[in-house]
């Protein structure tokens, strides 16, 4: 099955947030890639749709202390 990309918008996104940020999206199953734009405080995530889904990842964004917008 092909990936799908999420883009989760995450509030005051800063560089050294990217380390917890990015640990947090790779614990979800299924995730193949996480990317960072910084200028338009997003996350980008490449993932396999049979193992997770949209709701997973901001349950992780939050897990991990962040505000989604």
């Amino acid at each position: 099955m092909p990936t799908k990309t999420a883009i989760i918008s995450v509030e005051s996104l800063k560089s050294e947030d990217l380390p917890l940020l990015e640990q947090a999206l790779q614990s979800v199953p299924g995730v193949d890639r996480v990317d960072f734009n910084l200028e338009r405080s997003v996350a980008v995530i490449d993932f396999d749709p049979s193992q997770s889904h949209i709701d997973d990842f901001l349950r992780a964004v939050l897990k991990a202390g962040f505000k989604v917008l």
